[in-house]
This record gives C-alpha cells, structure tokens and sequence, in this order.
C-alpha cells in the first residue's frame, strides 16, 4: 500500500507539473511530457520449485516494463537544447516499485527502494552530439535491443545478453555523436570509491543505419565497486528488413572476465512478421555457451513465439511461450526450480500512453 500511494502521489504531481508547464514555458520554447506503458501478464510456468513444480503469477510484463516517466526539454538557441528524463517502474500486480539494486555490484551502488529507478538523467544536446549524466541505459544494453525482435526482454526468463552486459548503471557520464552516417557513443561511470578511480566502467559504440540495414558492435567493461572483478564484453549485430512484413534479426556477443576463468558466448537469431496490419508474430532462439573449466562448462538456450494482436496504436495483448535448457556448470537461474527445462505460456494486455 505503501508503494502504491507513492505511486499515485508521483503521478497526481507529474500530471499537475505537465498541465502547468507548457503555458509558462512557451516563451522559452520548453516542453514536458508525461507518458508511460502498463504492461500486466499473467504467466504459467513448470518447474519453478525443487520438485518440478507448477506455478502461475501475474507479473510485469514479458517484453517491456511497465513505467511511469517525464521527459522535459528546453531550446536554448543554435541548435542546442537541455534535456531530462525521470523514469520509474513498478509492478502493475502490486504496484511496487521495480529496479532497486540490492547490492553494490559492477558500477551501481546500493539502492533499495528507489523509485527513479529505470532512468533519471541531465544533459545537452546538439545537432548531432549529446552529453547526459546520470542513471541510464548501459552502452551494450541499449545496442543489443537492435539485434532482438522484442528488444532486451523484461522477464528474466527470456533475457540472456542483458544478464551479462548489465541493464543500467548508476553515476554515468554519456557522449553521443555523430560522424557522417556513423553514430557513436562512449560512455564512464564513476564507482565513487574514496583513494580509488580504478571501480568505474566503461563502454564504446559504434553503429550504422542506411534504409533497410542496421548494424552496431560494441566493447564494454564492468568493473565491480569494490575494485575485484573486471567483466569484458564484445558485442556485434543488426537487424534486416527484408521488405514490409518481415524484419530479421542476429547478434552475437563474449564475455569474459579478468580472475574468473569463465568465458560465455552467446548468439541469437531472430525475426518479426507483419501477418495483418493488427497482428505480428515474433520468433527468436538465443544460446549462451560457458565455458572456462570442467566445473564451468555448460549451457543455457532459450526460444521464444509471441504473437501480438493490436487493437489501436496504444493498446495491445500478446501471447508468450518459451522454454529454457540449462545444463551441466550453467549456474541455475533463479526462476527455474532445477536444471533442465522449464516451458512457460504467457498472456498478457499493454497500453502506452
């Protein structure tokens, strides 16, 4: 109840700040903008327990969380402009609010509850640079979203890349710019530990858009807050379409880590079909091999279907079922009961606003 009104409290004031603004703002060319996805599934699953077990919840939705978000934006003369994003995400089932870090780990410090928790950044934009500082989308997440049907999927089931390359970050300081048809972007975080500038992380990019091709790789690496572990990451992929209906989709990406002798490489394919203007089908596999020692070999594979029926431009319900093999030194992920297999059939309502 708690978090609930918290909530409600937040949204009664973003929308008071959002019928207020635009009248004393016009003169200085500002603009502020509320929006937002609810996104409520209710998902069956096996094998959720040490015996196998079955289980059913309603959750956060599969593919995209749900959020509540402000944007802002202010001219401020030659194509330069200020802007902000404020973004929190909650738990549609219960209205808790989401993406707390637990733990200080790899650049994040340690934050629960928060409730900017998805976003909450500065910056100033040019024609074709940007700087923002603050908690955002980390480097390899916001690529790898190209190289999926679904972009990063929400639900821990169905996400590989993401459990490796890290979602978002705390204390970072963002460049973007753009050289001919080349978009670039490098990106620090500060670890803010005092005598040491040794904790941070840090990511480069590069990607390239011409009508029908996408394509971006990636170098990434997390370093843990306490100064111990260095995770690197190499990304490459992009997406295809191959006419109106059909879009196609590949990546591939290794980790590797400093003391650890654990190495993952993954790699998915991917594609979205257009069947009728109001219903899509997607499909994708993902693999993440391990390796590194006998102990740590191993593998988690994941496939999906969706199909997604649009009843407008905001409103839509979709129908998920995917399976997760895990085998061997694969670590057990923490919504699987045991090892091996689990199914699961997702059904799900999402409105944007």
């Amino acid at each position: 109840m708690k978090h609930t009104t918290r909530i409600t409290a937040c949204a009664a004031g973003l929308a008071c700040l959002g019928l207020a603004l635009p009248s004393a703002a016009q003169g200085s060319k500002s603009s502020v903008t509320i929006y937002g996805i609810f996104d409520a599934a209710t998902r069956h699953a096996n094998n959720v327990t040490a015996d196998r077990a079955s289980r059913t919840t309603m959750e956060d939705g599969i593919f995209t969380g749900s959020r509540l978000g402000l944007r802002a934006r202010e001219d401020l003369g030659e194509g330069l402009a200020a802007v902000l994003t404020m973004e929190s995400g909650f738990d549609p089932s219960s209205g808790v609010s989401l993406q707390a870090t637990p733990t200080a780990d790899f650049g994040q410090a340690q934050a629960s509850p928060r409730f900017w928790g998805r976003e909450i950044h500065l910056g100033l934009v040019g024609k074709s640079w940007g700087v923002k500082l603050g908690r955002q989308y980390t480097v390899a997440h916001s690529l790898t979203g190209r190289f999926q049907p679904q972009g990063n999927p929400n639900n821990l089931a169905l996400s590989v890349f993401s459990s490796h390359h890290i979602a978002r970050q705390d204390n970072m300081l963002r460049v973007d710019a753009k050289l001919g048809g080349v978009d670039l972007t490098v990106s620090k975080t500060f670890g803010e530990v005092a005598g040491s500038d040794d904790n941070g992380s840090w990511a480069l990019s590069a990607s390239y858009a011409s009508g029908p091709i996408f394509v971006g790789a990636y170098v990434q690496q997390l370093n843990n807050v306490t100064g111990t572990e260095t995770r690197k990451i190499l990304g490459l992929g992009g997406n295809y379409k191959l006419n109106e209906a059909l879009t196609l989709f590949a990546g591939a990406m290794r980790r590797s880590n400093e003391l650890s002798p654990q190495v993952n490489k993954v790699w998915t394919l991917g594609a979205n079909y257009q069947l009728t203007p109001q219903i899509t089908l997607s499909a994708a596999h993902l693999s993440d091999e391990q390796s590194g020692s006998a102990a740590l070999a191993g593998s988690r594979k994941v496939s999906y279907v969706q199909v997604a029926y649009a009843f407008s431009r905001r409103t839509d319900a979709y129908s998920v079922l995917d399976n997760n093999q895990v085998e061997d030194g694969y670590a057990k992920p923490t919504f699987m009961g045991t090892k091996g297999s689990q199914s699961a059939l997702t059904v799900g309502l999402r409105h944007r606003f």
